[in-house]
């Protein structure tokens, strides 16, 4: 039997040590990182804590406390709330109003802002010198003066290590003084330390925004993004990247999704655990080229329509069909011919007409089918309605 040569013999073992290590120490974090989660989570247990119990037929006979609303009709002291949004929907922008409104009582957007608050916004993305200028191009805007954000505090954490529960616990002493009433966090993956997909490592971060509304008595917000593909193809609680914990968190959300065709335009909706839903209507952004002021501006003579794929059902396509089917009923028409009746009747522009059409045939069951009939010199097409239509 050939042997190696010693030189050969001597690498190998070499690597196989160098392989061990390696595992050894993965090993190793591994458990620190799961001795840490643990630590974390018996920490913020409700076990370690005194546990109140309440008799309801005693509890029933205590006067009930207003509701000291945040904004009115839609969260309180204490409560927990998000801003989803995709990349191009501004969702940093949006806060940054948010927090303006809110330090200063004035009005955000349709809502009514009960009274000034104490605000802290804690950023991770953003230079403190672009920041500033956000800070100041949107004041401008609003029509803020300096003098009146002595209640609006913010750290600028870009670069600093200030993530996870030790993150969060030093920012809390570090605010203490300040007494806040709402803590904004821009953006979540920032802040947390785990996998963004697997929902242990989500509860995690979640729980201790939960201590923190309970130890400093204030809203906790954080500005969250949208996995990837077309969000408005998405069922609006179903919004939000990550473990979908994440969806059953928050006691008020402002999901951002990019309007089907006005320029600068999202629509708002809102998810509410605690209040009555409210319609989604449009803001859109708007900039003014003589002050360099820019801001939100909520648009209600904008119908609230989604981009979506163009296999998405789109509310507003959908009650375009049956215009389609009072033209062509049972009957098939040349496809220019409709195309004009339809335009008169629904008063949509030709590129909407050309997408209505695009996803009306599209989908294994399409509401509407064409054909083609080709000859030398002629080139038809025809539509009609499909049976999927009529089944629905």
């Amino acid at each position: 039997m050939d042997r190696k040569p010693t030189g050969a013999v001597l690498m190998d073992y070499q690597a196989a040590e160098a392989i061990r290590d390696k595992v050894q120490r993965r090993i190793r974090a591994e458990k620190e990182f799961l001795e840490e989660r643990a630590a974390i989570q018996e920490e913020g247990s409700p076990t370690q804590q005194a546990i109140r119990i309440l008799t309801a037929s005693e509890w029933m006979l205590t006067p009930l406390p207003p509701a000291d609303q945040i904004i009115a009709g839609l969260f309180d002291l204490r409560d927990k709330f998000a801003i989803i949004g995709g990349s191009k929907t501004r969702k940093t922008f949006f806060s940054l109003q948010m927090i303006l409104s809110l330090a200063t009582g004035r009005p955000f957007l349709l809502w009514h802002v009960p009274k000034a608050r104490t605000v802290v916004h804690v950023q991770y993305e953003i230079t403190e010198r672009h920041f500033l200028e956000r800070l100041i191009r949107m004041a401008r805007a609003l029509g803020i003066d300096r003098e009146e954000l002595t209640n609006l505090h913010i750290i600028n954490a870009r670069g600093l290590n200030l993530t996870g529960k030790r993150g969060i616990d030093q920012i809390s002493k570090s605010i203490s003084n300040y007494k806040p009433e709402v803590i904004l966090f821009d953006p979540l993956y920032k802040i947390h330390e785990g996998v963004e997909n697997a929902a242990e490592d989500m509860k995690i971060i979640l729980s201790q925004f939960d201590h923190l509304a309970e130890e400093t008595s204030a809203a906790v917000g954080y500005v969250h993004h949208d996995p990837k593909g077309q969000a408005g193809d998405r069922s609006t609680r179903d919004r939000g990247a990550g473990s979908n914990v994440l969806s059953r968190d928050y006691d008020a959300a402002f999901v951002l999704t990019e309007h089907t065709c006005e320029e600068d335009a999202v629509v708002l909706e809102m998810l509410l655990r605690n209040y009555r839903p409210q319609e989604p209507f449009v803001v859109q952004w708007s900039e003014d080229d003589e002050t360099g002021g820019y801001c939100f501006q909520a648009r209600e003579d904008i119908a609230p329509e989604k981009k979506a794929s163009k296999r998405a059902a789109q509310p507003a396509f959908l009650s375009y069909l049956a215009i389609a089917q009072s033209i062509l009923e049972n009957n098939e028409m040349e496809i220019g011919v409709f195309k004009s009746i339809f335009k008169q009747r629904s008063g949509l522009s030709d590129n909407r007409i050309k997408d209505f059409l695009t996803w009306a045939q599209s989908g294994g069951k399409p509401h509407l089918t064409t054909r083609e009939e080709r000859a030398r010199k002629t080139h038809k097409k025809w539509i009609r309605v499909s049976g999927n239509m009529f089944n629905e």
